[in-house]
């Protein structure tokens, strides 16, 4: 019996998951060498006097801030040795979306797929990086603490809208993003799913 489209496409993203996600995994310096040198680029642009260096060491995010702790234990900037405050991140959290997303589009009966990873790829990238930007923002509020939010004179206002943006950026981006990036280069496709969604997207 010939399957209809929707099946072949169902079919063709659960086989091909398993593998896009194995090389995600075992790739993962790939992906995350240019993700973390963009938001390390951004944490010296908006907070210089905070972060050191943002690296990686294999998968894990290391985290170095301009912050220490003096002889009574309280936090200073910059540090009174080079005891300095650092953390591990795990960055794959803001990257689990990509094993989706590939699969979605090679699954897809579509012409130039490579071309279409490689506008995903774009697409996708700043949205990663403002998940990451915003985890470490997170660490920096409120692991770093009070020395932080007096240094840049933060207010209650602007700890809970980056708050709101961590929680965005690692629970619900990654979730969305590869659904949005592949509806939009695939149009054609979803239209020859459900002709009735040329009436929708024609607004």
């Amino acid at each position: 019996m010939k399957q209809r489209p929707i099946q072949s496409f169902m079919l063709g993203v659960l086989v091909l998951l398993p593998m896009t996600f194995v090389i995600w995994y075992w790739t993962a310096v790939v992906h995350l060498a240019p993700l973390t040198w963009l938001t390390e680029q951004l944490l010296q642009l908006t907070f210089p006097h905070s972060v050191l260096w943002l690296k990686l060491d294999g998968s894990t995010l290391v985290l170095a801030s301009n912050f220490g702790m003096d002889a009574s234990g309280t936090i200073v900037s910059p540090p009174v040795s080079d005891d300095l405050m650092g953390f591990h991140l795990n960055p794959l959290i803001y990257t689990f979306s990509l094993p989706l997303l590939f699969a979605l589009i090679l699954a897809t009966p579509a012409s130039h797929k490579w071309q279409q990873l490689l506008w995903a790829s774009f697409i996708w990238l700043p949205m990663a990086v403002f998940s990451m930007f915003f985890s470490v923002l997170k660490v920096l509020c409120f692991d770093v603490g009070a020395a932080f939010q007096q240094q840049q004179a933060l207010s209650a206002w602007s700890l809970d809208v980056i708050a709101l943006a961590y929680q965005t950026g690692t629970l619900i981006l990654p979730m969305i993003a590869p659904l949005v990036i592949w509806m939009a280069l695939n149009r054609g496709f979803l239209l020859s799913l459900a002709p009735q969604l040329q009436r929708i997207l024609a607004h």
